[in-house]
């Protein structure tokens, strides 16, 4: 086992969390071959750290016995590394030929099926009327007064344990409104190759089956140019679309529109060689090809977003908590809402280009893409908040929007 060079899977998403004063990692596996959360210790996160496919076991076992003060039994490592491989977290053989499994299955199917339901939210239909009834209702809330029926919708995709007053400011504006497509775009969190990922399968909820505009989504892939994505596995666990959806099923009705789900991949490297999304060959024949969906004739269609904003803290790479951060993000994201309720396209780009993308703004590939493909529209903003995850010296802020 010396010469072995073991390789954590990269399709894992590792949360810090505590529990009775003790340290964990929470281990989510976005595929599904792990199908419930683990708990690991953190050595077990540092020892996967260090399992890049690069480095042998003899290796690995040389490093702790430097970085562990005293001597370290020689099947230490190795023992561990069996037990981190039994769970099912390294890449091997085995996961391979699951994951491909997995991979056509999903390809091979033409429906997009809840992956959240009975986990994020109610799987009863009647329940989950209820309940997005409930967050819907206005109260005394100034802002939730009928203003122009909105074009483009902006919601956050966080956890609805988190925040739900954010998704009903969003979504009270449509209440009451008709329109027979929704441009139905957000954050792909697993795409890993090109800047957007669209589908042509239909979606389900519990509250039933909407149908996807098939014509378009081909128009789009076919105006991919490196833009698109290989196939639309992304979608099959994604949760910034469905958490829209729902909603969106539940004002408008579930039968009653059609879909262009975008997914929306990071655009990071790009705001080092552009100065705004559009100056990108590949991004600009997709957000041409994607105006000529939302301007078609005789079709009344709606943008939607689901995205959140700045991730700070120590769960996102940043040496500091994110109390230390949030004044200064909170300016961050109020200047990049500002220049996006003002339709500044490149004022927005330029603020994350200028920050070298530090707050993590994961929706701001898909803000761009709206920036660039629908003419200038008063925005405003509904809502503003933040989950101030203290437990892990992290925080995510969000915002509902309209325009």
């Amino acid at each position: 086992m010396d010469n072995y060079r073991p390789k954590v899977r990269t399709d894992l998403s590792f949360n810090p969390a505590e529990s009775d004063g003790q340290k964990f990692l929470v281990v989510q596996d976005t595929i599904g071959i792990i199908e419930e959360p683990l708990l690991i210790t953190e050595f077990a996160g540092l020892l996967l750290s260090t399992m890049d496919g690069a480095h042998t076991v003899a290796e690995i076992q040389g490093y702790f016995d430097q970085a562990i003060a005293g001597d370290v039994p020689p099947d230490f490592v190795p023992k561990h590394i069996q037990e981190l491989e039994s769970l099912g977290l390294l890449d091997g053989e085995e996961y391979q030929e699951k994951k491909k499994a997995i991979v056509e299955g999903y390809l091979n199917t033409e429906l997009r099926a809840s992956s959240h339901s009975a986990l994020a939210y109610e799987s009863d239909p009647e329940k989950l009327h209820h309940w997005l009834d409930s967050v819907l209702q206005p109260g005394d809330d100034p802002t939730s007064q009928p203003g122009n029926l909105p074009g483009v919708v902006v919601a956050p995709h966080i956890d609805f344990r988190v925040n739900t007053e954010a998704y009903g400011k969003a979504y009270r504006t449509l209440i009451g409104s008709h329109f027979d497509r929704v441009v139905l775009m957000g954050t792909g969190h697993s795409i890993a190759e090109g800047l957007y990922c669209p589908t042509t399968k239909d979606f389900e909820t519990p509250i039933g089956i909407t149908k996807t505009d098939r014509k378009s989504v081909d128009t789009l892939l076919s105006a991919g140019d490196g833009a698109v994505s290989p196939d639309d596995f992304p979608h099959r666990s994604e949760h910034a679309l469905e958490f829209q959806l729902i909603f969106l099923q539940h004002v408008l009705g579930n039968d009653s529109f059609e879909l262009v789900p975008i997914l929306c991949g990071s655009v990071a490297h790009l705001t080092r060689e552009v100065h705004r999304l559009s100056e990108n060959h590949s991004a600009a024949k997709f957000i041409d090809a994607l105006r000529g969906i939302v301007y078609e004739k005789d079709r009344e269609t709606l943008v939607v977003a689901g995205v959140d904003f700045s991730h700070i803290g120590l769960r996102f790479s940043h040496q500091a908590p994110a109390s230390e951060l949030l004044e200064e993000t909170r300016r961050h994201d109020r200047d990049l809402i500002d220049a996006f309720n003002a339709w500044d396209t490149e004022s927005f780009w330029k603020m994350e280009r200028e920050t070298e993308g530090r707050f993590n703004v994961c929706g701001f590939s898909t803000l761009s893409t709206i920036l660039e493909t629908l003419e200038p529209r008063d925005g405003r903003c509904l809502a503003y908040d933040v989950w101030d995850d203290a437990p892990t010296g992290s925080a995510v802020t969000f915002a509902a929007l309209v325009a």
